[in-house]
C-alpha cells in the first residue's frame, strides 16, 4: 500500500484508468484490491484518509473525515455489494452509507469516465449529488423527504425524532470559481416535536440562494418565502401570511456576518437586521422596526401567548419603533418609540391610551427618556393626560421631575420614583414617593362600583421603600376622610409584592366614624352615634384574606344622639350565630321601631382563622360579653356568648348581613 496526495482530478483519472486497466488485463473473480489517500481538497469540501477495498464481489470505501461547507462527518463507511470496474465506467451497486451515528442509507455510486454520480433512491424519492470533471458540483432532489437531511447533516441531529413530513424538490448547482446557486420548495411539509409543543402542517415554501467563495468564506443572498401553512409553538399559533425574508451575507468557519437582512410580515411591519457573530451568538448587530403595528402583534402573536398561559386577554393599537443594538456580543442599547400606542386589558377594566414619547436604555451611559399618556383607566376610574421624564442608566432609572396625574376632582402626585439592580442581592431596590389632593368619596366610590360613600380621601406617602422584596413606608401617612371622621394607615408593609404570594401589614385607625352615615351606606340598618376602631398587626396573605390582626370597635367619647333600629339589632345578633341574643326579649318590644343604648364594644383577635371575641372593657362575665350596653328608654342590651368564632363564616354572615340593593333605614 502506497500513500500519495494527488489533486481531486487526478484521482478521478487514476481510478478510471487502473479500473480499466484492471478489467481488461485481469480475471475479476478472486481479483483483491487495497489502496488508499491522505487527503482531497474542493472548494466545496474536503476529505481526509480515504481508503478503498475491493473483493472479487464488492468491496467498501471509507472517509476518515468529510467537511462540505463547514458539516463535518467524522467517519463515512460506504459497503458495496457489487463493486466492479469496467470499461470507462465504475459502478457501487447494493451500497449501503453508514455514518458515525450508526445511520444506514441505501445507495448507488458510479464513474463515468471523469465524472461521478452519487445516487439515493428511497421508496418515491430521488437525491442525486452529481461531480463533473470540470469541477461543476450539483445536488438535484425530486420528492424529497425531508428525513433524510436529519439522519445524514450533522448539524440537524438535535431535531432526531421531529418526525418531519413533506416533500423537497430543487438543487443546488457549483459551478467553476465558486459561484453557486440553487432554488428549494417545500410543499405539504410539517413536523411533530416529540413534547408535542413544536408542530406545524401544510407548510409551503421556497428557498432561492446564490453564493460565491471569497478566500475561506461564502458570500450569500437569496430570499425565503412562507406561502402557505401553520406553524405552532406552544401556545402561539401562526398562519402563513406571504412572510418574506430576504438575506445578503457571508458564512464562515468562524462565524457569519449579515449585510442586510429584512423580514416582512404583512400587517405588522418590516424589521430589518445587520451584524455579525460566531456560531455562539450575536457579536456586534443592529436590529430595527419602524411602525410596527401594535393591533396586528396583539391579534396574531400576544392574545394567544397569553391565553395559552392563562392570563388575561390584551387589545393593542398604535404603532411602535425599535431600535436594538449589541457590541462585542453584549446588548449595549434599546430605544422603543410609541405613536398613539394604547393596552386594554380584559375587556377594558384596564386601558392605557394614547402613549408616545422615547425610552431609550444603553449600557455606555444615561439616557434621558419621556413618555406621553393620553389617558389611564381602571374600570370607570379615569385619570386625565400626563407626562413622564425620566434619565435611565444600565440598571437604574430615576424620575427627572414630579408626575401630576389628574384623577376625578384631585391630583395623584408622584414626587419621587427611583429603582435599581443591586447586584450583591441580585434583585431590584427602590423607592417611591407621592401624595393625593383631597377626591371626593362619592365620586371615587361611584367610580369603583362601590356603595356611595360621603367624605375624602388623601393621602402623603413621602417615602416608600422596596429593599429585599419588601416595600415599607418610610413616614407619612394614608388619611382617609369618611363619614365625618377618618382612617388613618401606618407601618405599611408590603412584602414580595411582585412575587406569587405578596403579603401586607399595616396598622389603621379609624376616629369618630358617623355610624348613621355607615350603617345607611351599607343597608346595615339605622345606628345613630359615633366609634373609633383600631386595627393592629393587620396581615393579609394569598387572595388579600386576613391572616391575623388585633381589632377593637368601641364607642367614641362625647355627648350625641345614641339609638339602634330593630333591623341593625337582627343584623347584630345574626353575627354571633345564636352565640349573641338581646338581653330583653324582643316579643315585648317589638312594636318599638328603635332602642337606645349607653355603649358599643366588641373586639377580636384573628389567629389561625378563629375570631377571640370579646365585648366592651370591663363587662365580660365568664363566657360572656357585652356588645351593646342598653340606656335609655327603651333600652336593648346585647350579648355574645360565643367567644371563638370561625372568621370565614363570620364573614359570610356580615355579607349577607349587608347584601340589600339598597340603603334602608330603619
Amino acid at each position: 500500500m502506497r500513500r500519495f496526495r494527488p489533486s481531486f482530478r487526478l484521482l478521478l483519472i487514476l481510478s478510471a484508468v487502473c479500473a480499466c486497466a484492471v478489467a481488461r488485463a485481469l480475471p475479476w473473480d478472486g481479483m483483491a484490491l487495497h489502496f488508499s489517500i491522505g487527503r482531497i481538497a474542493h472548494p466545496l469540501f474536503s476529505v481526509r484518509d480515504i481508503k478503498l477495498d475491493m473483493d472479487g464481489q464488492g468491496g467498501s470505501l471509507t472517509l476518515e473525515k468529510l467537511d462540505v461547507m463547514g458539516q463535518v462527518w467524522p467517519k463515512i463507511h460506504i459497503v458495496c455489494g457489487e463493486l466492479r470496474p469496467e470499461p470507462g465506467r465504475f459502478s457501487c451497486r447494493k451500497g449501503r452509507l453508514n455514518l458515525d451515528r450508526q445511520v444506514s442509507i441505501a445507495l448507488q455510486l458510479e464513474q463515468e469516465g471523469e465524472n461521478w454520480r452519487l445516487l439515493l433512491q428511497p421508496a418515491g424519492e430521488r437525491w442525486e449529488v452529481l461531480y463533473e470533471k470540470n469541477g461543476r458540483v450539483s445536488l438535484n432532489i425530486k420528492d424529497g423527504k425531508p428525513d433524510v437531511l436529519l439522519r445524514l447533516v450533522p448539524a440537524l441531529a438535535s431535531f432526531q425524532g421531529w418526525k418531519p413530513l413533506g416533500k423537497l424538490n430543487g438543487g443546488l448547482r457549483y459551478e467553476t470559481k465558486g459561484a453557486f446557486s440553487g432554488k428549494l420548495a417545500v410543499s405539504g411539509g410539517g413536523y411533530n416535536s416529540p413534547d408535542g409543543l413544536q408542530a406545524a402542517e401544510n407548510l409551503e415554501g421556497t428557498l432561492t440562494v446564490n453564493g460565491r467563495k471569497v478566500g475561506a468564506d461564502w458570500q450569500l443572498q437569496g430570499s425565503l418565502e412562507w406561502l402557505k401553512g401553520a406553524v405552532y409553538s406552544d401556545p402561539v399559533l401562526l398562519n402563513a401570511g406571504a412572510q418574506r425574508l430576504e438575506f445578503a451575507g457571508e458564512l464562515g468557519a468562524q462565524g457569519w456576518k449579515a449585510e442586510q437582512a429584512g423580514f416582512h410580515v404583512p400587517r405588522m411591519g418590516s424589521l430589518v437586521f445587520q451584524g455579525d457573530g460566531d456560531w455562539q451568538g450575536i457579536k456586534n448587530a443592529t436590529l430595527s422596526i419602524e411602525r410596527l403595528d401594535l393591533q396586528a402583534l396583539g391579534e396574531d402573536l400576544m392574545t394567544p401567548l397569553l391565553a395559552g398561559r392563562g392570563l388575561p386577554k390584551i387589545g393593542l393599537s398604535g404603532r411602535v419603533g425599535v431600535a436594538v443594538n449589541w457590541k462585542a456580543g453584549v446588548l449595549a442599547s434599546v430605544e422603543v418609540s410609541p405613536d398613539q400606542a394604547g393596552l386594554v386589558l380584559d375587556d377594558g377594566r384596564v386601558a392605557l391610551e394614547g402613549v408616545g414619547g422615547r425610552l431609550a436604555w444603553g449600557q455606555d451611559g444615561e439616557q434621558a427618556s419621556e413618555l406621553r399618556v393620553g389617558r389611564l383607566a381602571l374600570g370607570r376610574l379615569e385619570s386625565g393626560a400626563f407626562q413622564a421624564s425620566l434619565m435611565i442608566w444600565p440598571q437604574s432609572f430615576a424620575l427627572i421631575e414630579a408626575i401630576n396625574i389628574p384623577v376625578l376632582d384631585g391630583e395623584l402626585k408622584v414626587n419621587y420614583l427611583a429603582a435599581g439592580f443591586d447586584a450583591t442581592s441580585g434583585e431590584w431596590e427602590g423607592a417611591l414617593g407621592f401624595s393625593l389632593t383631597p377626591v371626593s368619596l362619592d365620586k371615587l366610590t361611584q367610580a369603583l362600583d362601590l356603595p356611595v360613600m360621603n367624605g375624602v380621601l388623601s393621602a402623603d406617602l413621602p417615602l416608600i421603600r422596596y429593599e429585599r422584596r419588601v416595600a415599607t413606608l418610610d413616614g407619612g401617612a394614608l388619611v382617609i376622610q369618611v363619614f365625618d371622621g377618618y382612617l388613618n394607615c401606618t407601618d405599611l408593609r408590603v412584602i414580595d409584592p411582585l412575587g406569587m404570594r405578596p403579603r401586607i401589614q399595616a396598622d389603621v385607625n379609624a376616629r369618630h366614624i358617623d355610624l348613621e352615615q355607615l350603617t345607611q351606606t351599607f343597608s346595615f340598618g339605622q345606628i345613630t352615634g359615633f366609634v373609633d376602631a383600631d386595627l393592629n398587626g393587620l396581615e393579609l396573605g394569598a387572595g388579600w384574606r386576613p391572616q391575623a390582626f388585633q381589632a377593637r370597635i368601641a364607642s367614641s367619647p362625647g355627648s350625641y344622639r345614641r339609638r339602634i333600629s330593630q333591623k341593625a339589632v337582627d343584623n347584630i345578633t345574626s353575627l354571633g350565630g345564636g352565640g349573641a341574643m338581646a338581653a330583653i326579649q324582643k316579643s315585648a318590644l317589638r312594636f318599638f321601631q328603635d332602642f337606645g343604648y349607653r355603649n358599643i364594644g366588641i373586639s377580636c383577635r384573628l389567629e389561625n382563622g378563629v375570631c377571640n371575641m370579646t365585648g366592651i372593657e370591663g363587662q365580660d362575665k365568664g363566657e360572656q360579653y357585652t356588645i351593646i350596653e342598653g340606656g335609655g328608654i327603651p333600652a336593648l342590651t346585647v350579648m355574645g356568648y360565643n367567644r371563638r368564632v370561625n372568621w370565614e363564616e363570620l364573614v359570610e354572615r356580615i355579607k349577607a348581613a349587608t347584601e340589600a340593593s339598597a340603603p334602608v333605614i330603619q
